[in-house]
């Protein structure tokens, strides 16, 4: 995720070869209860802690045009460049972490994912791109920024394609 030179979220893909998604899915975790895994998960009234019983909601597909090279990136707002969404438009709505990774339809290939909320994109900068990697210390997955140089080097790195 970065956001480009107007302040407008971007989502950015990278893939080895042979692995271009068809589209990118966009989806949060809530509770029954309607309560975001979110809410739950910073002690919200709605929800003590999240459980199994956390639903996926999906939010949106960005449906991609044919891709070629190894990298894409579209905005979320206005997707353009033959990039569609449905349903349309996608709005993000402020306290929900979203998560979003690229896929082909088939379920052959697929990017690693992100989590992102309203405030996450407030923080960023043109240029660089929000990514969670794992922290061996907090033995959990942090948010990490990287250049989109960088970003591009490790989504094509041989040794990560499976």
């Amino acid at each position: 995720m970065t956001i480009d030179s107007e302040g407008h979220p971007v989502i950015v893909l990278a893939w080895c070869e042979g692995g271009a998604p068809d589209g990118v899915a966009v989806y949060h975790e809530e509770e029954p209860s309607g309560a975001s895994a979110a809410d739950a998960s910073v002690g919200s009234p709605a929800s003590s802690d999240i459980s199994s019983s956390a639903v996926e909601v999906n939010d949106a597909r960005f449906n991609a045009p044919p891709l070629d090279g190894k990298s894409a990136s579209f905005r979320i707002d206005e997707p353009s460049d033959g990039w569609t969404v449905e349903p349309k438009p996608f709005v993000m709505v402020p306290g929900i972490e979203y998560r979003a990774f690229g896929s082909t339809r088939d379920h052959a290939y697929s990017t690693d994912s992100v989590s992102f909320a309203s405030d996450d994109i407030a923080k960023l900068k043109p240029g660089m791109v929000l990514i969670q990697q794992y922290d061996e210390k907090k033995d959990d997955s942090v948010d990490v920024l990287i250049s989109q140089e960088e970003f591009d080097r490790r989504g094509q790195d041989p040794s990560q394609c499976a």
